[in-house]
């Protein structure tokens, strides 16, 4: 059974449409069966001609389905088709610019993970001879859409063959720092942040091992600081090629904590290729 049912590939004209092409025909089709190109632009025979050489390129069919969007801003556009057409992934460049090994999410970008109704994979730098990803890493909060979300991370890593699964849970720092404001003396709120860190070990076990036995390795990681500061420091030290954050709707309360507006820098500096899951919870 696929993880989706199906998948939309948002292309623009650019240098980059051929590289996101070839992603999407190898990372594309584990996520879904059924993929269909997005273009927030009108329809010209030039576009279309390209298209056709770039789709033979990366060797998808070439009768593959473009939905044209001509209207209103990109990402206004993008999104109407993702739901008339009951895509549930959409797939999509990630990159506006690049300096010194950073990730810049490009406007567009950044307004779909705000608002997209379904989950997403953006790319940070895709290639023509693109490789699996072998590195994962999935944020967790224990939720009901963090559970698929791991559910479903380690499906595709199984697909890619990946090396390892890390899953990670973030102890906010400012744990400590509330309690101290609420009148409790350092010792005490130590203590309590101690009990605090060994029921998280706890339930971060049980979190993975709920996942069941698979053939990629998994590893359990509790990390303590500012939430986006420290899962990008992981990524990046771990040198992992993707992150999987779960994100149960467009404003969940998961996706507000990791992402406050003091931490929008991680959104505009993501660390690797971003799977924002978004599932639709029955």
């Amino acid at each position: 059974m696929s993880l989706y049912q199906h998948v939309g590939v948002a292309v623009a004209f650019s240098p980059r449409l051929e590289a996101l092409l070839a992603e999407a025909a190898l990372h594309g089709m584990r996520f879904g069966n059924r993929l269909s190109l997005i273009h927030a632009g009108a329809q010209t025979s030039e576009k279309e001609r390209r298209l056709q050489e770039a789709l033979r390129g990366a060797g998808l069919p070439e009768d593959t389905p473009l939905h044209w969007a001509p209207q209103g801003a990109p990402d206004e556009a993008l999104l109407r088709v993702v739901e008339q057409q009951q895509m549930d992934f959409l797939l999509l460049g990630a990159l506006e610019k690049e300096r010194a090994l950073r990730y810049y999410l490009g406007s567009v970008a950044h307004n779909l993970v705000r608002e997209a109704p379904c989950s997403l994979l953006l790319l940070t730098d895709p290639s023509t001879t693109p490789e699996p990803f072998r590195r994962v890493v999935v944020v967790t909060d224990y939720s009901e859409g963090a559970v698929v979300a791991l559910a479903k991370a380690l499906r595709f890593a199984t697909e890619e063959e990946a090396e390892v699964v890390h899953v990670v849970r973030v102890l906010s720092e400012y744990g400590e720092a509330m309690l101290l404001s609420e009148g409790v003396r350092r010792e005490r709120a130590q203590a309590y942040q101690a009990r605090s860190k060994a029921e998280e070990e706890a339930l971060l076990a049980d979190f993975v091992a709920a996942a069941g036995r698979h053939e990629v390795p998994i590893e359990a990681h509790l990390i303590e600081g500012r939430t986006g500061l420290v899962v990008a420091r992981f990524v990046r030290d771990r040198q992992a090629d993707l992150l999987v954050m779960p994100s149960a709707n467009r404003f969940s309360h998961f996706f507000e904590r990791l992402f406050p507006s003091d931490m929008e820098w991680v959104l505009r500096e993501i660390p690797c290729n971003l799977w924002v899951a978004r599932e639709r919870l029955r």
